[in-house]
């Protein structure tokens, strides 16, 4: 299992929210490119980078930061935050994004994948849903919308969806639970177990999940790791952001037991 250590972005800072929510900002002291570093010192292969800003506008507001760091860390980043069209797409592309994640647009405008750019690029989208719970048939998946709403709640059946979206050529799917995001509360096995299980009939396609939220302890990391042997498979990478920031564990640590 990968860990990606997160770096969100706010008005060209380093800071973690709780739950997503804006009214609970914390800022870290040092800059977003200082922490590329340190994780790449530490051992990360890859980075989870978010322009909350843009997140939250709707267009991306963070790039040159962003920028900066990919074009001077050995790792790869995957990028997510404000990317809401082609255009947006090719900067991170063009900049040498290993990956771009994108949630609401491919929610909300199912005519996205035809365009020729996103289909020769498709090996490098990351499809992103968030969860606040889970239920046998269906879930509810909370998007930013870009709007006066910085989460809104809409119910998706997963299967499905996975199943359209691996029909598109997704491979990688990352998935939050986001009320438990920022909090240390832990992750909640029977969610994430829930939400592969709905993943996994979705059909045979083989995909890479990557989980978020609530990650407090080795302990909760070494649970995530166990998850590959129940019968819905496990997690392929974890994004861990406030318990490093909050110097809960060691990242170098974490990668050599659970890597």
């Amino acid at each position: 299992m990968l860990i990606f250590p997160a770096i969100d972005i706010m008005k060209g800072r380093v800071v973690r929210l709780e739950r997503g929510d804006f009214d609970t900002v914390k800022v870290y002291p040092l800059s977003p490119l200082e922490y590329a570093k340190k994780w790449e010192s530490e051992g990360a292969a890859y980075l989870h980078i978010v322009d909350l800003d843009g997140a939250r506008s709707g267009s991306i507001q963070n790039f040159d930061v962003i920028k900066d760091i990919i074009k001077n860390i050995g790792i790869k980043a995957e990028v997510g935050g404000g990317i809401r069209d082609v255009s947006a797409l090719r900067q991170y592309m063009d900049v040498g994004a290993a990956r771009v994640v994108l949630s609401t647009k491919i929610i909300e405008d199912i005519s996205f994948f035809q365009d020729e750019y996103v289909k020769a690029s498709i090996k490098r989208i990351a499809a992103s849903l968030d969860f606040k719970r889970m239920e046998e048939k269906a879930s509810s998946l909370s998007i930013g919308t870009g709007s006066s709403a910085w989460m809104e709640t809409v119910d998706i059946s997963v299967s499905p969806f996975i199943r359209y979206l691996a029909s598109q050529g997704i491979e990688h799917i990352n998935f939050s639970d986001i009320s438990r995001d920022g909090t240390m509360r832990g992750p909640d096995p029977k969610k994430i177990l829930s939400f592969l299980a709905a993943a996994k009939s979705s059909g045979p396609r083989a995909l890479f999940f990557t989980y978020a939220g609530g990650i407090s302890s080795m302990a909760d990391l070494e649970t995530l790791a166990g998850l590959a042997k129940s019968a819905e498979g496990g997690v392929d990478a974890v994004v861990v952001g406030k318990a490093l920031y909050e110097n809960k564990f060691m990242l170098k640590d974490a990668i050599e037991a659970v890597g």
